[in-house]
């Protein structure tokens, strides 16, 4: 291999390595969500959808699964939400199964307060109403 070919494979090795490595910096990390469930029933989040503001777009992000049963306010374990440290996540959207069922819905937008993702912030309580 010649002496430039190598510098080009080197080249690329490192612009690669940082584009992975500035993808992954820009995750918000360890984010919860505090929910209070007004159904009267079980209910299980699978997924969270938020719209941040940078990228004038909802993005979905799939989040380790959180029953919560009726009644009772439940905070989120903490997931890495993409493309989002720093940024403002101005709303919000649920996704959850209900108690014995298969389907999965989405609940309707909610808002905050207190936009600006950092690590391991929580963000809600948000209230998830039986019309959800």
């Amino acid at each position: 291999m010649s002496i430039a070919m190598s510098i080009r494979m080197s080249l690329l090795l490192t612009l690669l390595a940082g584009a992975s490595t500035a993808y992954a910096g820009d995750a918000c990390r360890n984010v919860k969500f505090s929910i209070t469930n007004q159904k009267n029933h079980t209910i299980t989040l699978t997924q969270v959808k938020y719209f941040n503001q940078a990228n004038n777009r909802f993005q979905t992000e799939n989040i380790r699964t959180v029953q919560c049963k009726a009644g009772a306010t439940c905070v989120s374990r903490g997931d890495n939400l993409r493309d989002a440290e720093g940024e403002d996540l101005t709303r919000f959207v649920f996704v959850l199964k209900n108690e014995g069922g298969e389907n999965r819905h989405d609940t309707s937008v909610k808002g905050t307060n207190n936009p600006r993702c950092n690590a391991d912030k929580t963000y809600g309580p948000f209230v998830i109403t039986a019309n959800d």
